[in-house]
Order: C-alpha cells, then structure tokens, then sequence
C-alpha cells in the first residue's frame, strides 16, 4: 500500500550522472545519446556510490476480465501482423514494418513456454523478446486464461526491438487465444500497461511513413497522442493529419478493448459494474485505528528527535519537515472521513519520522565517538528484525474464509516479501564492505547509512504485513479459491514479474551501463539506490524465492509468490511508464521535476481512473477492501505533484489488478 516518497539521507559523496533515454519505439529504436531531443527522457540522478533518497514503495495493478469468456477455440494457424518500426542514428530517421506471426497452440504438458524465431541472426532484441513474453502474461490476465495450457511463439521477419509494439503483440496473443484475425489493413503502435490501457511511444511520423510503404489504410495510436515530435520536420506534428497526407486514417485508441475491436471486428469482454464499492463499517472503523497508531509512532519517534543535540537536529530538519507535512496531511483526511489516505499518510510520517531519528543518532554517535560504535549501532538495527520468524507464522497461520480474505493475506505476504528483500539488500551491502579493499572511512560511511536505512524500512513493513491482515481480512462472501486457480495466477504473475522486470533492465539500465562504461552489476545498485520503485519491484522477487522456502503450507507458497508478483509486476511497469512512455526528468536524488508528455500523464490517469473504478465496482459485492484502498489514494495523488501523479498511475493500476484477480477467484480461470 506505500508509495514513493523523497527522503534526504547523507551523501558523502554526490556527483550527478545524466541519463537520456529514447522514447521511440522499433527496430534499433534504444539508442541512448547525451543529447536530449523532445522525445527523449534525461534523467539526472546521484552517483552509484550515493545512499537511496526514495523509500521502499508498494505498487501497481493488472487486469484478468469478469465477463464470462466465449469458448472459440484457439486460431487454427498464426495470426500475422505488421508491428511498426522507428530508427533513428540522431540526424536521420526512418520507419517501416515487420512481418510478425503469432502461434497459440494448446498443449497437454503444464510449463508455460514461449519461443521467438527470426529469419536474421539477431533480428529481435531482448527488449522484443521481453515484450513478447508480456504480451502473452498480460493478455492471459485480461481473458482469465491459463497460460500453462499453450505454446505461444513469435516468428519475426526481419529485425525488431523495443517495446511499442507491445499492444499489437497483446491484441496478437488475444486473437490467437480467441481464434480471430487480424485486419491485413490495420496495425497500431503503443505499450500495454497492466490495466489494458495503451501507453504512448515515439517516432510515429515515421511509422506512419512506414506504414504508407507496407499497404496500411488505418494506424491505431495510443489514446491521448494526437500529437507527436517528428525528428526530421524538427517539430511536433498532429498525427492525424500526417497520416491523412499519406492516405492513412489515425484513430486514437485508450485501451486494448477498443484496439481489439479495431483491428479483428470483435469486441472483448469487459468487467461491469455490479453496484457501488465501499469500505463496510468495520473496516472503515480499522483503517481509522490504524491510522491513529501509526500517528502515535511517528510522535513517538519525533519526541525521540527532539531530544538529540540541536545541532545533530539541523543535519535531518528537512526530513523531519517532510514527515510533519504527513502527519498534518494525516489529521486532514481523518477529519475528512477519507480513512485510507489517513491511513496512508500517516503510515508515511512514521516511517519519514523514523528514517530521520535513526539518521540523527547515527550522526550523533560519529560525530561524538567515531566510527567503531556506528558498526555496532548498525547490528542493533539488524537484530531489532528478530520478529521476522514470528510475523510469517502468524500470516501462514491464518486461514481464510472468502476470496477477499485471500487478497488481504496475500497482500501482508507481499510485504513480508519486501521486507525480506530489503534485509538482502543491507546484508548485501554489509557483505559488499567486509570484501572491500582498504576501503576509505566515506565508503564505509556510507555503506552503514544506506544498509541501516534498508533495515530500517523492512520493519517498517513488518508492522505493515500485519496490519494487512488485520485491516482486510472478515469480509466479502465468496468462497476461497481453489487452490489449482490460485497457482495459476500466482505462477502467471510470478513470471510477468521476471519479464516486467527483465524489460526494464534492458530498456533502461543496459543502456545506462554501456553509456557510462558500468558493469552490468554497478548499473543496477545504482538504480535501486536511485530509485525506490527498481529497489521495491527486486526486493519482492528476493524476497519471494526467501519465503517461498520457509513456509510449508502449499496455499501460503502461492500467497507469497502472488502478492510479491503483484508488486514486483506492477511497479516495473510504472517504471516502464516513466523512463519510457512518459520521459520522467528526475533531479539528483531521484525526484521527479517534469514529464516530456505531461498531457499523456494526464490521459493516462483518466483513463487509468476509469479502468480502475470499473474494476472495482465489478466485484462490490465481495467487499474489495484492497482494491479500494488503492483507488481512492489514487484520487488523492493525481492532485499532487510529479511524483504524486505517478504513485497515482502506479495505485490505479494496483486497484485493477487486485479487482481482477479477486474477479478470477470467484469466477475462475480457463
């Protein structure tokens, strides 16, 4: 349920690093460049030696359907499409067309596999091959399929990389699944995002161009993009017109239900609304508890700052700052009746109050005592996580009467998850400065801030877990899964998650590794301390595999591996969505200035908001406790600022899916 927030750590050491990533889409459309163009992200954040400025977050959402599903059998033969390129080598650009086919055969064995085959040696990037595996998750999500039951394989003519064409593929796997074509005419560009919207890209002048070349009479593009930068006009274009002059009819498109249609004729099946969602009483009465215990903490914990020297004070003032905003944030939305962003914010002035002291005490000891006593206060905070072992009995112990209750401990295994995770990373860090050579007392310094900072969040969401369950669990009315549906979802999300995350590493941090001559290793601990939601999406895989071993009843593996997917899924796509599709332009501890496309943020959370409202109305009955939790911290973010309207995309998208898979319980998965 946490979203990111800006923290001020010590940095002894800072340089800032300048990142730009392209936000086009195609064939060799990655191309990183150290000059900015208007459809290019630059990102300037601190240096891989810097302690993490973000906190830990909980993420996103996607989407499998409530509608009964038709029983058409899977297409007889591939379904073939045309997924649009763009190349660019910075004065020139191009684009065009590659022959795609897509194969969904049934099959008797259980494993999930998806194969790629190319007609040129290297003709499809891991970008590509990453996409394609989303495709096939997310459209399994969407249908309430199980994947497990089919081959898929993407046979690509030609060279292709880059993920704008995720969408297409989405609608692709869809048709093969449902056994229709796709139009010979048609084709569209755009990411898919976890809820089924369509997510915007660039180079589409050019693809359009492309387009023209190969035959096309109608391009499908993200809803919101009317709009695009052409590289070689050197301004932005409306693409309705450009596609006009080439004999080519543009249609916007917000989601993969309306592509669908546009490009096969058939109409998917789609949630509806069953009634109005609510928090029935008793869990409105919870989350108001919760909130006033976390209030008490964060008190706590700034009586204890308080107390410090003055002058140590003044070192953390800013981020005691923040946690005040929170707090008074808090008792706003508490007199406001608005109990999940009471929740919500005062969860966050604790753990901001709490990162401030435990900062201010390390400042204290260094600075009267030196370095030895630090190491020793770093073990306190380390054995201070004792009640690790019994947080996780306790969750395996519940046992859960409804689908609802399912979710809430779900969500509670997901958090126990990143607080795993997150002990790995101080461990690691710890680890990383005993094997040092002759290290220099700022490295070591260093390292102690950033590995107490890990160990002090993951018991933050130790306390988290059990609220969780606390606060979710004694409503809704459906059964409990059958625990074969709740392996499958968990197995299906388990590897989105991988792919989701594998997609960000080679869109963003491969790119980020061989511009500034990094290993491969150094890029990524540069991201996670750089930005909270990398850090959060890896800690909930780690973590995962971690639990998965330690419990021992079947459902609980699949409570753990569910919820650490969802997270770990759903915040790689945000990710996604800001370095990609939104062009995010970060300051040097990672906080988010400005959007390259502001206005397909705006687009984005509208359409988001929709999607999620429908989702959650769709299972009102089943009291979607979670699910709207999430949505109505949306609504409070989107009024905030950069990073607010992000955390806000993120929560939607966590609304969805969590409604969807709550629909799947109840309804199924074929």
């Amino acid at each position: 349920m946490r979203r990111a927030t800006r923290l001020t750590h010590v940095v002894l050491v800072t340089f800032l690093l300048t990142i730009t990533l392209s936000a086009c889409g195609g064939s060799s459309e990655k191309t990183p460049t150290s000059n900015a163009s208007p459809t290019t992200s630059s990102a300037t954040t601190a240096s891989p030696t810097t302690a993490p400025t973000t906190a830990p977050t909980k993420p996103a959402a996607q989407a499998p359907p409530t509608a009964a599903m038709p029983t058409a059998p899977v297409a007889s033969g591939p379904v073939e499409v045309d997924a649009l390129w763009f190349s660019s080598d910075g004065t020139t650009a191009q684009g065009g067309t590659s022959r795609v086919k897509v194969s969904v055969q049934e099959k008797d064995s259980s494993d999930l596999r998806v194969g790629f085959f190319e007609s040129e040696v290297g003709g499809s990037g891991q970008q590509w091959q990453a996409a394609g595996w989303m495709a096939v998750i997310t459209a399994s999500l969407l249908l309430s399929k199980n994947p497990s039951k089919y081959e898929f394989s993407f046979d690509v003519a030609g060279r292709i990389d880059g993920p704008s064409a995720g969408a297409l593929m989405t609608a692709a796997v869809m048709a093969g699944y449902l056994g229709n074509d796709i139009k010979s005419d048609v084709t569209m560009t755009g990411t898919i995002n976890p809820d089924g919207t369509i997510g915007p890209v660039g180079g589409i002048p050019q693809k359009l161009e492309g387009a023209a070349a190969a035959g096309k009479k109608t391009v499908l593009v993200p809803g919101g993009q009317r709009y695009d930068y052409d590289m070689v006009a050197g301004q932005s274009v409306d693409l309705v017109q450009a596609g006009q002059k080439l004999g080519i009819a543009v249609k916007l498109v917000p989601d993969i239900y309306t592509a669908y249609q546009e490009l096969t004729g058939e109409k998917l099946p789609e949630p509806v609304s069953v009634g109005q969602a609510s928090y029935p009483p008793a869990a409105f009465d919870k989350f108001r508890a919760g909130t006033t215990s976390w209030y008490a903490n964060y008190q706590r914990e700034r009586t204890a700052f308080t107390a410090l020297p003055a002058d140590i004070q003044s070192y953390r003032q800013g981020t005691i700052d923040v946690a005040d905003n929170y707090a008074s944030r808090a008792d706003q939305f508490l007199a406001e009746g608005q109990v999940a962003a009471a929740y919500e914010n005062s969860f966050q002035a604790a753990a901001m109050a709490r990162v401030a002291r435990e900062a201010a005490e390390l400042d204290n000891i260094y600075a009267s005592q030196g370095l030895d006593p630090l190491i020793q206060r770093l073990n306190a905070s380390a054995s201070a996580l004792t009640r690790f072992d019994a947080v996780r009995q306790r969750l395996e112990a519940e046992t859960p009467r409804t689908a609802s209750d399912t979710i809430a401990i779900m969500e509670g295994f997901s958090s126990l998850s990143v607080a795993q995770g997150l002990v790995f990373q101080a461990e690691a860090t710890i680890d990383s400065l005993k094997n040092a050579t002759d290290p220099v007392e700022q490295d070591i310094l260093n390292g102690i801030y950033r590995a107490n900072y890990f160990y002090v969040y993951a018991d933050q969401y130790l306390q988290l877990a059990q609220d969780q369950v606390s606060i979710g669990t004694g409503f809704g009315s459906s059964p409990t899964p059958d625990p074969a549906v709740l392996k499958t979802i968990s197995d299906t999300l388990r590897r989105g998650a991988e792919a989701n995350i594998n997609y960000f590493e080679e869109l963003v941090i491969a790119p980020f590794a061989q511009q500034y001559g990094v290993s491969a290793d150094v890029a990524k601990g540069y991201f996670m301390q750089s930005d909270s939601g990398y850090l959060t999406a890896v800690a909930a895989v780690q973590g995962a595999d971690s639990l998965a071993g330690q419990v021992i009843k079947p459902d609980a593996k699949s409570w753990v591996y569910l919820g650490s997917a969802l997270t770990a899924y759903s915040q790689s796509a945000s990710l996604i969505a800001k370095y990609y599709s939104l062009g995010a332009r970060v300051d040097d501890s990672g906080y988010i200035t400005s959007f390259d496309r502001q206005s397909s943020l705006a687009d984005m959370l509208d359409l988001a908001d929709q999607r999620a409202k429908t989702w959650v109305n769709s299972i009102a009955d089943e009291d979607p406790i979670e699910s709207l939790y999430y949505y109505d911290n949306a609504r409070i973010f989107r009024t905030g600022n950069a990073n607010d309207q992000l955390s806000a995309l993120n929560a939607y998208w966590q609304s969805a899916i969590l409604s969807a898979t709550l629909s799947a319980f109840t309804g199924g998965i074929k």
